[in-house]
C-alpha cells in the first residue's frame, strides 16, 4: 500500500510539473520592456511573467528577463547553442567592456559571445561555447594586478534595474568560464584545459574562480580538490586540498599540496590571497618561470599561526574546530566567567549518540548551548536550541559575538592551542570507519 501511494504521489507530482511548465510556456505575457544605448548598440530587456511550479508554494508567478541586442534597428542573431539544457534559449545577460578601444559587448547564457563592429557592421565572435554548467567572467588583473570579483552569468528574474548595463572594467586579462584568457586590448586569446583534465589528480574548483595571478602573468592559481573517486582508501592523503597552478599559455599545470592543519584551513570557501601569501610564495626558476611553492617553516624560529574559532553571524554560531574533548571544559569555564556564572548555572549535561555532548547553561533570562561532537572534532556555541527564533532581537547575536571575540583574543596569545587537533580528510575518515 505504501509503495502504491508513493507511486501515485510521484505520478501526480510529475503531471503537475508538466502542466505548470506548459502553463508557463504558453501563458507568458510581456509585462515591460526597457532599453539602453551603448555606442551604436541598443540593448533591449523584455520582462515576461508566467506560471511555474514552486515545490514550496505550488504554482506561482515567475518573471523572466530576455535580452536582445540591436544595431540600426535590426536584432543581432545569436547561434542556437546559447544553451543546451536549460530550456531558456535566449540572452540572459549583456555586459560592456568599458576599457575596450571601441564599443564592445559580451552577451550570452551558458555560452558567451563578443559583439563589436568591423567595417561598420556588427561582428559576433564566440568566446566560450558550453554544453553544461554556468558561464562566468573574472578579470585576472583588476585588483592591484590580481584577480577581481568572479561574476557568474545567471538569468535576471526581476524588472527593477533590468535595463542597467553592467560594465566590466579595471583589467585587461579577462578569464572567461575558466577556459579562456582574453586580452581585451589586443584581442589575443589563450584557451586552456578545455577538457577539464585533473592536474596531479586534483580538480580545479571553478566555484571560487582564480585566487591569484603569477608575477609573470602567465599562470593562474586556483583551489584544488583531490579526486578521491578514482583512488583507493590507502592512497587517500590526510589532507585532500592543493593550490592548482595552471599556465594558460603552455596549457599545463601542477598542484602544490598543502596540509590543512599546518595552514589552519578549516573552510576552503574562505581561501583568499591573504591566506595564500601567508603560506605560499612565488619563486623565479632558472628558466624564468614563476613557480608557486609552500613557504619554508622552521619550527625552531617560526611560530605557527594560532588556531582561532569562527563566528557564523548568519546562523548565530561560534565554532571551534578541530578540537579535542578537553576543549569543551576550557570553553565552558570561559563562558561561565564571562557571564558571571558558576557551576550552579549548568542546567543540564547530556550526551547523545548522534547529537554529541550538549551542556546547557543559563539563568532565568538567558540560556546557552555548548555542544561537542567528537566525530566532527567541533564545539558549537549558540543560544539554546529550543528558544524561539526572533530576527528582530539582537541580544543573543551580540552576546555570542562578545564571547567569541573574547575567546579568540585569548587564542591569539597562544593560549589553549594544545587542545586543538588535526584536520583529517573527510572521505578518508568515513572510508576508514
Amino acid at each position: 500500500m505504501k509503495i502504491f501511494l508513493a507511486v501515485v504521489f510521484a505520478t501526480v507530482f510529475v503531471i503537475v510539473a508538466i502542466f505548470a511548465f506548459f502553463i508557463y510556456r504558453l501563458n507568458r505575457v510581456v509585462t515591460s520592456s526597457k532599453q539602453t544605448q551603448y555606442g551604436p548598440f541598443t540593448i533591449r530587456a523584455d520582462a515576461s511573467t508566467g506560471k511555474t511550479l514552486n515545490v514550496n508554494y505550488g504554482i506561482v508567478d515567475q518573471t523572466t528577463v530576455r535580452y536582445s541586442i540591436w544595431f540600426n534597428g535590426k536584432s543581432i542573431r545569436f547561434p542556437d547553442n546559447l544553451q543546451t539544457n536549460t530550456g531558456l534559449p535566449f540572452l540572459w545577460r549583456v555586459y560592456a567592456l568599458a576599457d575596450a578601444s571601441e564599443p564592445t559587448l559580451i552577451a550570452g547564457s551558458q555560452s558567451l559571445y563578443l559583439i563589436s563592429l568591423k567595417d561598420g557592421q556588427p561582428v559576433l565572435e564566440p568566446l566560450v561555447e558550453k554544453d553544461s554548467d554556468f558561464a562566468s567572467l573574472q578579470f585576472l588583473d583588476s585588483d592591484d594586478g590580481q584577480p577581481g570579483e568572479k561574476i557568474d552569468v545567471f538569468m535576471v528574474g526581476q524588472t527593477e534595474g533590468m535595463e542597467n548595463l553592467q560594465l566590466l572594467s579595471g583589467g585587461s586579462m579577462l578569464l572567461v568560464s575558466g577556459q579562456l584568457v582574453f586580452d581585451i586590448h589586443t584581442g589575443k586569446k589563450h584557451f586552456f584545459n578545455q577538457s577539464k583534465q585533473l592536474v596531479d589528480n586534483y580538480s580545479i574548483s571553478n566555484s571560487q574562480g582564480a585566487i591569484a595571478l603569477s608575477p609573470d602573468k602567465k599562470s593562474i592559481a586556483y583551489h584544488g580538490n583531490f579526486a578521491s573517486w578514482n583512488s583507493a582508501t590507502e592512497d587517500l592523503p590526510d589532507s585532500d586540498h592543493a593550490i592548482v597552478v595552471y599556465d594558460f599559455e603552455a596549457d599545463n599545470g601542477y598542484a602544490v599540496k598543502y596540509d590543512d592543519t599546518a595552514t589552519r584551513m578549516t573552510n576552503t570557501e574562505e581561501i583568499d590571497r591573504a591566506w595564500l601569501r601567508t603560506y605560499f610564495e612565488w619563486n623565479k626558476q632558472p628558466s624564468g618561470q614563476e613557480k608557486l611553492q609552500l613557504n619554508a617553516f622552521d619550527p625552531s624560529t617560526d611560530s605557527p599561526t594560532p588556531w582561532l574559532g569562527k563566528l557564523d553571524t548568519q546562523d548565530g554560531y561560534y565554532n571551534l574546530y578541530p578540537v579535542a574533548p578537553s576543549m569543551q571544559s576550557i570553553f565552558l569555564d570561559f563562558v561561565l566567567s564571562q557571564m558571571g556564572w558558576t557551576s550552579a548555572n549548568i542546567l543540564s549535561d547530556e550526551t547523545g549518540e548522534y547529537t554529541g555532548r550538549r551542556i546547557l547553561i543559563g539563568d532565568a533570562t538567558t540560556k546557552l548551548d555548548i555542544v561537542y561532537r567528537e566525530s566532527d572534532q567541533r564545539i558549537s556555541f549558540s543560544k539554546h536550541l529550543y528558544l524561539p527564533y526572533d530576527p528582530t532581537n539582537q541580544f543573543y547575536p551580540a552576546l555570542i559575538k562578545r564571547i567569541a571575540d573574547g575567546f579568540n583574543a585569548e587564542l591569539t596569545t597562544g593560549k589553549h592551542q594544545e587542545h586543538f587537533g588535526k584536520i583529517i580528510n573527510e572521505t578518508k575518515r568515513i572510508r576508514s570507519q
